[in-house]
């Protein structure tokens, strides 16, 4: 249903290679509609592969054959395909989330952490895969506009938005909010504070070798030509700057970066969300996103 344009590195091949190609798209249900008036709709995708995921779309309901940009918004694993609920506008956009490729607890305790290790790391290494399907989705669509599909990466989201947009071409600009790269020194700074320093410190290895195949400063300069918007909090409690600024490096132009005076992004703070929504989209209509 639509041919990846690839990237010439090994790790963006296996990410396309997990995507596979979009071969269905099942049960559709109409589920209400959004704050601004807009359609809320649910499908599930299957690919060639095997990989299946659920995805809410946000969209005029009324067909008016005009093509529209489109973004898809990944947001923390509790939010999953919801996060196209949270934003109050959401400008022309078709938006579009997904939900995280994860079939185990959603709060491992004890021995839960040894038992569904590998149904973790799964769904962590899929994830980028699932973007590239609900991608492909979007380029289907006949109220969209397949040349501006956009992602929009938000706190968990920036890893898995980046080797998405690096792998699929056609992707064309990815707004990556409160996020960072170097994901041990992320990880190390987000759990200093709940035990010994040790231990703290060898969490952060651990996860860090478990998504090292998504570090996202291994992807970032293939982004480019596409523009990349970063937005960051300078109190942020769980993104240091200096995660901020490696990633940022690792980026090459087009991109830009905007501080913002607050702590990291909740989506119960609708006045943080709705700024960083508007700063995006002033930015999309800046770079012809939409």
């Amino acid at each position: 249903m639509g041919k990846l344009r690839l990237a010439a590195e090994p790790a963006v091949h296996r990410v396309a290679r997990a995507a596979g190609e979009l071969v269905a798209v099942r049960d559709s249900t109409g589920i209400g509609t959004a704050k601004e008036g807009k359609q809320l709709t649910e499908v599930t995708l299957v690919s060639d592969t095997g990989l299946e995921i659920r995805v809410r779309v946000r969209a005029e309901g009324a067909p008016s054959g005009e093509r529209y940009p489109a973004a898809i918004l990944l947001g923390g694993y509790k939010t999953g395909r919801k996060a196209v609920d949270i934003p109050a506008d959401t400008g022309n956009l078709v938006l579009l989330s997904i939900d995280y490729p994860y079939s185990g607890p959603e709060r491992p305790r004890g021995l839960d952490w040894v038992r569904y290790f590998g149904t973790m790391r799964r769904a962590i290494l899929d994830t980028p895969a699932a973007v590239l399907l609900a991608a492909q989705y979007l380029y289907t669509r006949r109220d969209v506009d397949p040349e501006q599909v956009s992602i929009i990466g938000v706190s968990l989201g920036v890893p898995f938005s980046v080797a998405a947009a690096a792998t699929d071409k056609r992707i064309a600009g990815a707004a990556l909010l409160h996020g960072g790269g170097d994901i041990a020194t992320m990880a190390y700074y987000a759990f200093a504070d709940r035990g010994p320093a040790w231990v703290m410190r060898a969490l952060a290895w651990g996860l860090s070798w478990v998504v090292a195949p998504l570090e996202p400063t291994r992807y970032a300069g293939d982004v480019a030509p596409r523009p990349v918007l970063m937005v960051n909090a300078a109190d942020d409690e769980f993104i240091p700057r200096a995660s901020v600024l490696e990633l940022y490096g690792s980026l090459r132009q087009p991109k830009r970066i905007v501080w913002l005076e607050s702590a990291h992004v909740a989506t119960s703070d609708d006045e943080v969300v709705n700024g960083l929504m508007t700063i995006t989209l002033e930015w999309m209509s800046e770079r012809g996103l939409r």
